[in-house]
């Protein structure tokens, strides 16, 4: 019995121990280096793992083999193998060991040499956690109960929040939510399918990362654990990865507003712009109606923003600012005199998001292309509209795309913006390729109040609704050539 009670006690205490390893582990081959390029080795991978979120380190139970490598070109600072772990470039070793890596300049993103290679390890580890499937339990469940539609009824039949689940096949890279903040968005009209290639290319820290998505979450999580201002620069994705992984990084303060380009008339007086969220009463759909022009026959798209003027309390006040709202408006950047209808059905034009006054944009349609405005209310929560602003903010400056007239137009733009701004799942399996149908489709589904507009004249007064000055103009004309 002592035998066997000790034998239990020494089972116990082994699986205890293996319980207490179930995590990452770092293994440096030093077979082949001396003791200084041992403890330089060694202290880059523990800073490596000081620099992980708790929850990678856990569910990433493996150990991974680290080893220094000859012959990998100059540029390339280490490489994961499926078999071999992760190899850093050999002719950076003497650096690191005397302390030269720290200062030296490289021009890259990170700076110096030893900070590449801190990115590097980084970088590696991303794709092996990115490709270990380490989805929560309640995931794992959806994913596989999506797969279970797919085969049974088909793409037709399947639900709306399985769109993007079925063929999921990696912990974030191919996730539905990651995607759209990245910039692979759906494709209208395509069950789920993705943009093959993204605009979000202006400011880019890394061009690398617009490869493709696996690239993109690699050097995305780089920078959220070792930039402290990448919260400030990419609020929505530091958002995403701080809620995935249940923890943050240390980061510099933010301000509380973001700057924008002013593409009003006073842009020579006040060239930037700022939009606190905290200021934004609501969000507006905002459709000027159609026209005669075959590229506006179905209206335009955009939304507005009600911001309350300094000092106001958020409220339906703010509606009453109307000299503080802003609009966001996707437009071709048309450089030429006339607008080309081949050029903006062949994607020439560029597309790019403006912020524009309200009062500019109200003058622009009703006086001068003669085009009412229908502005709508959106039912959006709280955390939706300053998510909203916080990816308009981002996308003002990041997003550099192409304009069709039919397939990526002001309303897939807009309807772009929405879904990955707010995330809510009302939106993710909505697609039109129509401004009106768009609304129309909001409307069905409860997000946008169009009962604002059963009344003509209270939908003018309370700002709901700019008429054209088509009939006014008529008017003067006719009393003119009585004359």
């Amino acid at each position: 019995m002592t035998h066997l009670a000790a034998w239990c006690c020494g089972a116990l205490l082994a699986l205890a121990a293996g319980f207490a390893q179930a995590q990452l582990r770092l293994t440096l081959d030093d077979s082949a280096l001396g003791a200084a390029e041992r403890q330089a080795s060694q202290a880059l991978l523990d800073e490596a793992m000081a620099a992980l979120p708790p929850r990678f380190v856990q569910q990433l139970d493996r150990e991974v083999r680290v080893s220094w490598r000859a012959g990998l070109p100059s540029e390339v600072y280490g490489q994961v193998g499926r078999f071999s772990g992760i190899e850093l470039n050999a002719e950076l070793l003497p650096k690191l060991v005397d302390g030269s890596a720290a200062e030296n300049r490289t021009g890259r993103p990170h700076g110096t040499q030893r900070q590449e290679l801190l990115a590097t390890l980084l970088h590696e580890l991303t794709h092996l956690y990115d490709r270990a499937r380490l989805w929560s339990a309640a995931e794992r469940r959806h994913i596989s109960q999506c797969r279970q539609r797919v085969s049974s009824m088909g793409l037709v039949g399947l639900p709306e929040d399985c769109r993007g689940q079925s063929e999921r096949r990696f912990t974030l890279s191919d996730d539905p939510r990651l995607l759209d903040l990245a910039g692979w968005q759906q494709r209208v009209g395509q069950r789920g399918a993705r943009d093959l290639d993204n605009g979000q290319v202006a400011r880019s820290p890394d061009s690398y990362e617009l490869t493709n998505p696996l690239e993109f979450v690699a050097v995305n999580l780089e920078y959220f654990l070792l930039d402290p201002s990448y919260a400030c620069r990419r609020p929505s994705l530091a958002r995403y990865l701080r809620e995935h992984f249940d923890w943050a990084p240390p980061s510099e303060p933010c301000t509380s507003d973001y700057p924008y380009l002013n593409a009003g008339r006073d842009f020579a007086v006040q060239p930037l712009g700022r939009l606190d969220p905290e200021r934004v009463y609501e969000v507006d759909y905002l459709l000027a109606e159609a026209n005669d022009a075959w590229m506006s026959r179905w209206g335009h798209s955009m939304l507005r923003l009600v911001v309350c003027a300094p000092g106001r309390p958020r409220g339906p006040d703010c509606r009453l600012d109307l000299e503080h709202h802003l609009v966001l408006s996707y437009r071709a950047f048309v450089g030429d005199l006339q607008l080309s209808s081949w050029d903006g059905l062949t994607g020439v034009y560029p597309s790019r998001l403006f912020v524009l006054p309200l009062e500019q944009v109200i003058d622009e349609y009703t006086k001068v292309e003669l085009r009412s405005l229908a502005s709508v209310p959106l039912r959006l929560s709280r955390n939706e509209v300053e998510q909203l602003v916080a990816r308009a903010a981002e996308q003002h400056w990041s997003y550099d795309g192409d304009y069709y007239f039919v397939s990526n137009n002001c309303a897939v733009e807009t309807l772009k913006l929405l879904r990955s701004g707010t995330g809510n799942p009302r939106l993710h399996a909505l697609d039109s390729i129509l401004p009106n149908g768009l609304l129309e489709l909001m409307d069905a589904r409860g997000l946008a109040d169009t009962t604002v507009l059963d009344d003509p004249h209270e939908a003018l007064r309370l700002g709901y609704r700019f008429d054209s000055f088509r009939e006014r103009y008529q008017a003067m004309f006719k009393v003119l050539r009585e004359r």
